[in-house]
C-alpha cells in the first residue's frame, strides 16, 4: 500500500509541476499581446529603442524580402538605433484592429498587425525625404516564465 500511495504522490507532484494543473486565461494573455504592441507602436514614433527591444529574447528571426536572418537582441538593437535617428513620424496608426491568438497552453502567442506609415528621415545627404508606406506582418511570442518574448517577425510592406 505504501509503494501504491507513494506512486499516486509522485504522479499528483509531476502533473502540477508540469503544469497540467493550471489554467491559462486566454483572453487576458491576448490582451497583454495587444499591450505590448500598442507599446511598440508609440516606442517607434517616440525612438525609443529600448522599449522596442526589451521584449526581446537573445535571438530573434526577421522573415522578409524572400529573406530569413537571425539576429541577436544587440544587432537588433543597433539596427533600431540607426533606423529611427533623426526620424519623426508623421502618421504610425493601425489600418485594422490588430488580432491576437495565444496558444491553447498559453507557452506562444502571435500578433498580426496592419499598420499605416508617414515618416521624415535623414537621406543620408544633406536633408531629409518623406516615406508613406503600409506595412502588414505577424509579430510570434514565446512565454518565458510571466513575460511574453518576441522570437520572430513576418513583415511584408506597400506604397
Amino acid at each position: 500500500m505504501k509503494r501504491f500511495t507513494g506512486f499516486i504522490l509522485a504522479a499528483v507532484l509531476f502533473w502540477l509541476v508540469s503544469g497540467c494543473g493550471r489554467t491559462v486565461d486566454l483572453e487576458a494573455e491576448k490582451i497583454e499581446l495587444l499591450r505590448i504592441h500598442l507599446a511598440d507602436m508609440q516606442a517607434h514614433v517616440a525612438g525609443d529603442v529600448p522599449t522596442l527591444t526589451g521584449t526581446m529574447g537573445e535571438e530573434f528571426i526577421n522573415v522578409g524580402d524572400g529573406r530569413v536572418s537571425r539576429q541577436s537582441r544587440d544587432q537588433v538593437r543597433e539596427f533600431f538605433t540607426g533606423y529611427l535617428a533623426g526620424a519623426s513620424y508623421e502618421k504610425y496608426q493601425d489600418l485594422m484592429v490588430p488580432h491576437a491568438e495565444v496558444s491553447a497552453d498559453g507557452s506562444m502567442g502571435w500578433v498580426v498587425s496592419q499598420i499605416a506609415v508617414t515618416r521624415t528621415e535623414p537621406d543620408g545627404e544633406t536633408g531629409s525625404r518623406t516615406r508613406s508606406f503600409i506595412y502588414a506582418g505577424i509579430m510570434t511570442y514565446e512565454k518565458d516564465g510571466s513575460k511574453w518574448v518576441k522570437t520572430a517577425n513576418v513583415s511584408t510592406f506597400a506604397k
